[in-house]
């Protein structure tokens, strides 16, 4: 396998110039060649700690990062020693260290795993514990964190190859999970399906207020969707809002909280608000956020900086800031702090079925576990926080059919099991179809979709489509205009970032929002640098490039808007080549979800309350289109709303 590395900026080449072929391909960074004999693999993985139930935990462990690989022939038959492999996971190179003893596995750990904080970070010494304890590459992945779990498998197979051994000796095959669970059964005060961000939120502030508590979470980590999103966090009111802002923003910036409400309410469409003009779901949104924030931060979870919103004030982002893996952090956190006041997480237990009292009512849950063992937990509170059903294609066909053709790119527990199983309660489901938005993702063909939905504010440039035509103001509403442009099939399906050398350099790091996420994109293949705009032309078929860079910079050097209305725009000076990243707009999540009421009860078609059933997060779909307007925070909705939900139940149970 070939991989780019850093470059000297001299003699005027490209920052991260690469070798071209005779017939124009760049051999460093072709995407086909790097990819070329690895598994490419990635993903959501998960968390550490003392993880109760079905499955254990792992620690992380993190290593120096390596230069080039090493030119030294492997021995010509397995030797013991400490060997180094590597495997491109979900978003950069994974490295696991194999010790040899014997002919055998003695050791397995990872060095560096770059993925998913909160998911890949975790999930990665866990699978490398499987295969040490079994000494089969074939060990079962961790749910929840394929990709990552298969990077491991081929690090661990590459150490075994530098050791001059064959992987395939190694490879006992798969096997059905190891059987032998019993039957259990747990008292409680509130059990919840799905410890993601909502169930998470709830039940440390549930178990603050002296309740027993317990999740069961389907899948062999912890956090859902949480982990995955940019960590910025609303703060209408909190205190650590008003410190931020002392001296540096005026009330003008800051805002009331009722100044922010009015604001939003001018956003909602009127034929699909059921209120009279108002937002009861936005304003207990915002009404609970600041006080949610304070909790979070007087507890100890970290909290990075502030940017300025023009709408909602100053926004705090979880450390250490804007996609820098905060919200994997803060999940951890919440995990550990469940763990230490008493809660139990179960992993590995599918929820089937609800319990009745001898009224007819809810009263618990049933789950199954992958070891065959069972759980029947009885609760006087049952909380749906299983996510939406993003990952449920045929949910996808019936709710959204304009969309049921098209991949998500969403956690992979987003299956609608918490809509389904309230549905046959009765419960309502309401915001169904209605438009969905989309973020960038690296193309499929690099092994794993790596999210770069910032990308249109990291780097400076031109978003082109396949015929090399520009196609909307992706500056805008950004997420809006994704999803229109990937519906609308005159773009014919493709889509191309076009930077220059300095965007490449605020690619790998931006100080304006404070990450470095996006430097993985040149290790992994996705930034392909070519020396003239013509070669870019000739690789990827975009005819019109070359007098759509021409148009953009006349309007760039005029200081003029351009015909779709964007500003500022940046000057895309090719003396230097140009940098292309191949990228696809990808769905992520829907708003549709059960009907609830702003306190969190599940709601009948009548708008009733079902005894003893509560929801937040995903299950529930977009707040902001329950009030009539379109989708907008759904990490701060789930948060929030689990801390609303605890307070509620608080309530309702004492």
């Amino acid at each position: 396998m070939t991989e780019q590395f850093f470059a000297s900026y001299s003699n005027a080449k490209p920052l991260l110039s690469g070798k071209r072929n005779k017939e124009g391909v760049n051999m460093e960074l072709n995407r086909r060649d790097f990819l070329k004999g690895t598994i490419a693999v990635g993903s959501v993985a998960a968390l550490g700690g003392a993880m109760a139930g079905c499955s254990k935990s792992g620690a992380e462990t993190k290593g120096e990062e390596s230069t080039e690989k090493s030119s030294v022939k492997p021995p010509d038959s397995l030797t013991d020693g400490k060997w180094v492999g590597k495997a491109m996971g979900h978003k950069d190179y994974l490295y696991a260290e194999v010790t040899i003893d014997d002919s055998k596995i003695a050791d397995a750990k990872i060095l560096r795993n770059d993925d998913t904080i909160g998911i890949g970070s975790v999930a990665g010494p866990m699978m490398a514990q499987r295969i040490l304890e079994s000494g089969n590459l074939d060990a079962d992945t961790i749910s929840g964190a394929t990709m990552t779990s298969m990077a491991v498998r081929s690090a661990i197979s590459d150490a075994i190859t530098n050791a001059g051994g064959n992987p395939a000796d190694f490879s006992l095959g798969t096997s059905e999970p190891a059987k032998g669970g019993t039957a259990q059964t747990a008292d409680v005060d509130v059990v919840f399906m799905g410890a993601g961000t909502s169930g998470l939120v709830a039940a440390t502030r549930l178990l603050e207020n002296g309740y027993k508590v317990m999740l069961l979470e389907k899948n062999d980590i912890p956090g859902g969707s949480m982990c995955m999103t940019y960590s910025g966090v609303l703060s209408a009111g909190s205190e650590l809002q008003k410190n931020y802002s002392l001296g540096r923003f005026d009330d003008s910036i800051g805002m009331s909280l009722d100044a922010r409400l009015e604001a939003v309410k001018k956003r909602v469409n009127p034929e699909l608000n059921r209120f009279n003009g108002e937002i009861p779901y936005e304003a207990a949104m915002y009404e609970n956020s600041g006080k949610m924030v304070d909790w979070m931060h007087d507890m100890g979870i970290g909290f990075f900086t502030m940017g300025v919103n023009p709408y909602y004030g100053t926004t705090p982002y979880l450390a250490p800031g804007c996609y820098m893996g905060g919200c994997g952090y803060a999940m951890q956190f919440l995990v550990d702090r469940i763990n230490a006041l008493g809660g139990r997480i179960v992993y590995g237990a599918k929820v089937t079925e609800f319990i009745k009292d001898n009224d007819g009512k809810i009263a618990g849950l049933l789950a199954e576990c992958k070891d065959g063992g069972s759980w029947t937990v009885n609760a006087r509170a049952v909380c749906l926080t299983s996510g939406g059903f993003a990952a449920n294609q045929d949910m996808i066909k019936e709710h959204y059919p304009e969309y049921g053709e098209f991949s998500f790119n969403c956690a992979p527990g987003s299956t609608g099991d918490g809509i389904v199983l309230a549905q046959a309660e009765n419960a309502a489901i309401e915001c169904m179809g209605r438009d969905l938005g989309a973020f960038l993702s690296t193309t499929p063909q690099a092994g794993s979709r790596f999210e770069i939905a910032f990308a249109y504010r990291t780097t400076p440039g031109i978003m082109v489509n396949a015929t090399g035509d520009q196609f909307g103001n992706v500056n805008g509403n950004n997420h809006a205009e994704l999803s229109k442009a990937v519906r609308d099939s005159s773009n014919g399906g493709k889509f191309f970032i076009i930077t220059d050398e300095s965007g490449a350099v605020t690619t790998m790091k931006n100080d304006e929002w404070s990450t470095t996420e996006y430097k993985a994109l040149f290790s992994r293949g996705d930034m392909v640098h070519f020396d003239t705009v013509q070669e870019a032309i000739d690789e990827y078929g975009i005819d019109n490039l070359q007098q759509t860079i021409d148009t953009h910079n006349a309007h760039a050097k005029a200081g003029e808007e351009d015909e779709f209305g964007r500003k500022d725009l940046p000057l895309i000076n090719t003396h230097g080549g140009i940098w292309v990243c191949p990228c696809i707009p990808t769905f992520y999540l829907t708003t549709g979800g059960l009907a609830i009421d702003p306190s969190c009860h599940v709601l009948t078609e009548d708008r009733e309350p079902i005894a003893n059933l509560y929801a937040a997060g995903d299950v529930c779909g977009s707040i902001e289109e329950k009030d009539g307007r379109g989708y907008g925070y759904g990490f701060d909705a789930a948060m929030i709303y689990g801390y609303i939900m605890a307070n509620t139940i608080t309530t309702d149970l004492a």
